[in-house]
């Protein structure tokens, strides 16, 4: 099948709510979709990076939809106007990359999995040969499921080991060595829930991990004594300190953005139900049940709906902003400010084809780059990239 490109941005660039401006450049706002030949395969954004050049590398997971068996790992490499660069799949054994992509002196970086045994790589993404590199291997860390930076150019690593069943959180240095490990019983065998996650072919959970403030504490959205749940965790060892504890697997945390010490932006879910809390507390040392922490709820978003939290500076403006996914197969973005929690402005992006968010980031010109999953013809799941311009944002445009 032959995807026509032009006609897919067109309709894209339909859904962002203004016109462009004489005053924003193209590099500014755009819309595309990255279209492939092949009907049989399907596309799972992770995240997205702004690269130096002002381009992008997008992380991405990729299933032949015949096929249930572990995802490829694919990178797209983009110009600032969001053309192709370049894109690999990479053979195996390198297969279920997760998020997040790490900048630090030496590269981007991500993690993947070894598709026979199971262990980690981490990799490098070579912009002059359009591939990825081994840097480092860490076979005894099975399942990985999700990584972050950490102030200190290390990062974090959640996986899940199917021998003591426990989810594991491990620190890595600024030079990929292990500084510790810690391990968080689930107790019962979550390998069969684990891996329909992985391969797309059941429920899918949103593990994460992350740092409160300037490294105060680390945390990490893991499968823990029967559930999913919220783990916060000593800097220095990972040992647990407090936790929001979810209603099995079926509700719990969705996301968080720390804002400063104790502050926080969260989003929770319950079965079919969504509730967001731009500005709440949350204690360290404290055990809570998500359910306990309110919210305001969100009808208007689908049942299966991923959500991520940013916060961003406009124009001096501290913000926050919600992505998530809504019944009419919509991205609803909802900007708040920081400091106030006071609703700023909506937009929603999407049309004519479904899109479901992956990921955003700030961009350096104070703009946001949505990463998505689109469905073209209402079937082909693909690779989609919206630009944002600040002036959008804020409603200067108007």
């Amino acid at each position: 099948m032959k995807i026509k490109p032009i006609i897919i941005i067109a309709l894209l660039l339909l859904s962002i709510s203004s016109c462009k401006k004489d005053n924003i450049n193209p590099e500014n706002i755009f819309a595309k979709v990255y279209s492939d030949e092949n009907s049989d395969i399907s596309y799972y954004p992770l995240d997205i990076i702004q690269t130096s050049d002002g381009g992008y590398y997008i992380l991405s997971a990729l299933s032949v939809d015949s096929v249930r068996t572990f995802l490829s790992t694919h990178i797209t490499k983009t110009d600032n106007l969001g053309e192709l660069v370049w894109q690999t799949t990479l053979s195996e054994p390198y297969v279920n990359p997760i998020t997040s992509l790490i900048s630090s002196g030496s590269g981007v970086h991500f993690l993947c999995m070894d598709r026979i045994t199971l262990g980690t790589y981490l990799m490098r993404i070579d912009d002059a040969t359009g591939s990825a590199e081994v840097i480092n291997s860490y076979g005894d860390i099975i399942y990985p499921l999700a990584s972050s930076q950490t102030p200190d150019n290390g990062f974090l690593l959640l996986s899940y080991d199917r021998n003591s069943r426990s989810s594991l959180l491990t620190k890595f240095s600024s030079s990929f060595d292990k500084s510790w490990g810690n391990s968080y019983p689930v107790i019962e065998d979550a390998e069969e829930m684990l891996t329909a996650h992985m391969t797309r072919s059941g429920k899918t959970l949103p593990f994460f991990t992350g740092t409160v403030g300037n490294g105060e504490s680390y945390y990490a959205n893991a499968l823990f004594n029967y559930s999913l749940a919220f783990l916060f965790v000593n800097s220095g060892n990972g040992d647990l300190t407090g936790l929001v504890f979810g209603d099995r697997y079926n509700g719990g945390v969705s996301a968080v953005a720390s804002i400063q010490s104790e502050n926080f932006a969260v989003a929770r879910f319950v079965y079919d139900s969504h509730f967001i809390l731009p500005a709440t507390t949350l204690s360290s040392s404290a055990t809570v049940s998500a359910n306990e922490l309110g919210g305001e709820k969100i009808t208007e978003l689908a049942a299966e709906a991923h959500t991520s939290i940013k916060t961003l500076t406009v124009d001096g403006r501290n913000l926050i902003v919600y992505a998530s996914n809504t019944n009419s197969n919509q991205i609803l973005l909802t900007f708040f400010d920081l400091n106030s929690g006071e609703l700023v402005t909506k937009k929603y992006l999407g049309s004519t084809n479904p899109v479901k968010v992956a990921a955003l980031i700030q961009t350096t010109d104070e703009g946001l780059a949505v990463l998505a999953q689109t469905m073209v013809a209402g079937r082909f799941k693909r690779n989609a990239l919206y630009k944002i311009p600040k002036e959008q944002i804020l409603g200067l445009d108007d």
